[in-house]
């Protein structure tokens, strides 16, 4: 609908300022003329409230044809085609108006006092035209502004709220009481890799901790800490546990949202290879197509369904984080083949400068 009769209260705004300037333009009329202004008042006030019946849906064409987007010459042409459809129409609906006026009450010459400001409206019915798609296209650029804004805030929302289930996750009890007991286990046996996996933790911490001050990262950085990750569960996994990295080395400086990755190795260790009895090869891949980064997460999942389904939450939140930072250039794809589970991002190549 359009946005200036959406509801009662805007209608009624509307029709009192259109009223108002119908009775200026009877009143500019009836001292050119000389005709009296009630007469010009029911000569043109149906009229002029049909011409704003006609001008209104202007609005869809300005929405269809956007400033900075469109040619000039499709936007002179498209407006100039529509503007003299609408003073057509307005012509003849305002001379069989007077001709029936002319037919009620004959001694008043109604198509007379037309036809003699006939020009005088056309003018004024081309100002209201020209003034109208002003405000139409004043309203998208507004409607822009305050989306952006609305875009950027939902940006920062959706990553606090990242944030906060990083920190959950990294400090969950069970995370740590999987990696503490890990931890025992290993320091009874051999001290030194008891040494090494404490850094892994460290790392992992420092980095979940660290990357809330920051806006961006690095495909590098993104990649090295999901390694830490997926160290600190190998530990816990054994055997069940193999990865697979296929990274081109000319993405690692590419710009990503932070803890992008995060989220979606999270869900192929908890519903993949956690749901096998076996485990099986979380595959990481990250390549070039066509001028946009792919990441591709692949992870085995239980054909016998043993572990319930997860809640999605994590993939769908990455999908929203995606669509506030990049809008429509970023694409998160997920598909289910036999005895697999991949997920594809599709982001754009951006550089530190660029992001």
């Amino acid at each position: 609908m359009h946005p200036f009769i959406n509801s009662t209260n805007k209608v009624l705004v509307l029709l009192a300022g259109w009223l108002l300037l119908t009775f200026s333009i009877s009143g500019l009329i009836s001292s050119i003329t000389d005709a009296n202004i009630f007469d010009c008042l029911i000569l043109f006030l149906p009229p002029y409230f049909l011409c704003l019946v006609f001008i209104l849906p202007n609005y869809y064409v300005c929405r269809g044809l956007p400033l900075g987007q469109t040619p000039w010459m499709t936007l002179l042409a498209s407006h100039t085609l529509t503007l003299i459809v609408i003073v057509g129409m307005w012509v003849l609906a305002g001379e069989a108006y007077a001709a029936m006026l002319d037919s009620i009450a004959p001694p008043l010459q109604w198509s007379l006092l037309f036809d003699t400001s006939l020009y005088t409206n056309l003018a004024l019915v081309v100002l209201q035209f020209e003034i109208v798609m002003l405000v139409h296209y004043l309203f998208f650029a507004t409607e822009k502004t305050r989306n952006l804004e609305q875009a950027a805030l939902k940006q920062k929302l959706l990553i606090s709220q990242a944030e906060l289930q990083a920190l959950k996750a990294t400090v969950h009890p069970h995370f740590l009481f999987n990696s503490l007991n890990t931890l025992a286990n290993i320091a009874l046996s051999d001290p030194q890799q008891a040494h090494r996996f404490c850094l892994l933790i460290a790392e992992f911490l420092r980095y979940s901790v660290a990357y809330s001050k920051k806006s961006s990262a690095t495909l590098g950085d993104e990649l090295e800490h999901i390694q830490n990750y997926l160290g600190i569960e190998r530990e816990r996994f054994g055997e069940r546990l193999k990865t697979s990295f296929e990274v081109d080395e000319n993405l690692r400086d590419t710009v990503v949202p932070p803890l992008i990755l995060f989220p979606v190795v999270e869900n192929a260790i908890k519903h993949g290879i956690d749901s096998c009895i076996e485990g099986g090869t979380l595959s990481v891949i990250a390549r070039e197509h066509e001028g946009t980064l792919v990441v591709e997460v692949s992870n085995p999942v239980d054909e016998l369904g043993r572990k319930l389904r997860g809640t999605g939450h994590g993939l769908s939140s990455v999908q929203g984080r995606l669509k506030s930072h990049y809008g429509e250039r970023a694409i998160l794809k997920t598909n289910r083949l036999e005895g697999q589970f991949v997920v594809k991002l599709y982001l754009p190549i951006l550089s530190e400068a660029e992001s």
